[in-house]
C-alpha cells in the first residue's frame, strides 16, 4: 500500500504535462504519505522478528 501511493505520487511528480497546482500538493502527499506507511510497515516487521527468536530460543 504504502509504494503503491509513493510510487504514484512520483509518477503524478514527474509527469512531462503541466498539471494544476492543487494535483501535484496532493502527489507530494502521496509521496510522503506512502514513505511514512513503508516505513512504519518494516519497523513492525523488524521488530516482530527478534520477538519471535527470542520465545523459540526459550522454548528450547
Amino acid at each position: 500500500m504504502g509504494v503503491s501511493l509513493a510510487s504514484g505520487g512520483a509518477a503524478l511528480l514527474a509527469v512531462p504535462v503541466t498539471l494544476p497546482a492543487v494535483v501535484l500538493s496532493l502527489a507530494g502527499y502521496a509521496v510522503v504519505a506512502g514513505s511514512v506507511v513503508t516505513a512504519v510497515s518494516q519497523a513492525v516487521v523488524a521488530d516482530a522478528d527478534p520477538d519471535a527468536e527470542t520465545m523459540a530460543a526459550d522454548e528450547q
